[in-house]
């Protein structure tokens, strides 16, 4: 019974979970002082700039979330190439704020996808490129 419950409601959830987490990296990320953002942490807290966090999460949710979403409403597999991101990192010229708003216009995507898949779709399980078979709710608890 409980099952069922979660079933009828993934849409739903998803949509609460995706859109709290995309704000709350925002907000996170707007608490680092601006002249910060492209300046390396202190050691213990990692390699990266706070902006090349951003586009992380930017590059993630472009490149391999949004596209496996799409594989349930007959979108193709998105291929992996694991350089793919720290080449593209090499090019970017914009700031972080601009990262940000993508990053959250990807995330609103996903919720709005959330709302088109039938309770069969959440359970449905399929072949996902680089990550092995798994049903939506598995791609979706990945973002």
């Amino acid at each position: 019974m409980e099952n069922d419950f979660a079933i009828l409601n993934s849409s739903r959830w998803f949509q609460e979970q995706l859109r709290a987490s995309g704000y709350g990296f925002v907000w996170a990320m707007k608490q680092v002082a601006t002249e910060r953002h492209d300046q390396l942490p202190p050691q213990q807290l990692g390699e990266w700039t706070a902006k090349r966090h951003a586009f992380h999460l930017l590059y993630h949710e472009e490149n391999i979330a949004l596209p496996r979403i799409k594989q349930w409403l007959g979108g193709k597999s998105p291929s992996v190439d694991r350089n793919a991101e720290e080449k593209a990192w090499c090019d970017v010229q914009e700031g972080i704020e601009s990262l940000l708003d993508r990053f959250l216009g990807l995330r609103l995507e996903q919720i709005k996808l959330a709302l088109q898949f039938s309770d069969e779709a959440w359970m449905q399980t399929r072949e996902v490129q680089g990550w092995g078979p798994g049903n939506l709710h598995w791609v979706y608890s990945k973002n």
